[in-house]
């Protein structure tokens, strides 16, 4: 993860689930694309736990969701 600071990155986990995918995929996140984006999301609700509110962790779930499909798209892709 390439950032200066972690409220650029705490700021991204609040938008909504297409930018927050969008955002993790960028090469200002993760150098490795959607799986590593995926990577980053998964460790951040792992570590939030039950801070999350329920919103937020549906929104979070949705945007895993979202790379999960676009991982599964460019792995069908390669095929």
């Amino acid at each position: 993860m390439n950032t200066n600071s972690g409220e650029t990155l705490s700021s991204v986990f609040t938008q909504s689930p297409e930018a927050v995918a969008d955002s993790l995929s960028s090469k200002d996140y993760s150098s490795g694309g959607p799986a590593a984006a995926l990577r980053v999301l998964t460790v951040y609700m792992a570590y939030t736990g039950r801070r999350l509110s329920v919103s937020q962790r549906q929104t979070l779930q949705r945007a895993k969701d979202l790379l999960l499909q676009r991982i599964r798209l460019a792995w069908a892709a390669k095929q």
